[in-house]
């Protein structure tokens, strides 16, 4: 999957969530059910989904209390990745972010400096490394279930452009209509719905 975004969508994808198929490690030796949660490396939580509701959980401040989570075994087989996983995302975001990179390296030298990061430094970062195409943002879920869907909104409206960030022409009094679509799902009461983000004219 990395390969295909990285030479057919965008070369530096960056993920920003990681799937979590069920939160039962027994389920992974035989089969995965599907799809239950998602961990926001961003903000540092665990979407957890049950039926319609779901339940959002804060991840400890140092890698060791990891293991010592009352809503995940400890021999979950997610738990290796998470720091790592994050890390990583903000290893490469820094690449496209001086004010990161500066924040990264003024942290102490230990284990600890990747969660000191605040979630509201990382969106800034991210919302300036996405508006200039250096890294395209990447998230996972599953439209049946509408799992990941509000985490998908959120950071829609977190990390894209909005009209004030593009630069237009001076507009006559009837502009032709500029949008970008940028969803498209089905509502059982509405039909098909398209979400869209007008820059000119109107719709």
């Amino acid at each position: 999957m990395s390969s295909i975004l990285r030479h057919q969508l965008h070369s530096h994808p960056l993920t920003l969530t990681l799937p979590i198929s069920s939160f039962d490690p027994t389920d992974y030796t035989r089969a995965e059910p599907g799809l239950q949660g998602l961990v926001d490396l961003v903000n540092w939580k665990v979407w957890k989904w049950n039926g319609g509701d779901h339940a959002i959980y804060a991840l400890p401040e140092t890698p060791q209390d990891l293991q010592r989570l009352d809503f995940i075994s400890k021999d979950h087989p997610i738990l290796p990745h998470l720091f790592e996983s994050r890390t990583r995302l903000l290893d490469n975001l820094s690449m496209s972010s001086d004010e990161l990179l500066e924040a990264l390296l003024n942290q102490p030298s230990n284990a600890d400096a990747y969660l000191d990061i605040s979630s509201a430094l990382i969106k800034r970062c991210l919302r300036q490394a996405t508006l200039s195409t250096a890294i395209v943002p990447v998230l996972c879920g599953s439209a049946i279930k509408h799992i990941g869907t509000e985490l998908l909104l959120d950071y829609a409206g977190e990390l894209l452009a909005s009209p004030l960030d593009v630069s237009l022409e001076p507009q006559s009094r009837n502009p032709p209509l500029g949008m970008l679509a940028w969803k498209v799902t089905w509502d059982s009461r509405r039909g098909w719905m398209t979400f869209v983000r007008v820059y000119s004219g109107k719709l």
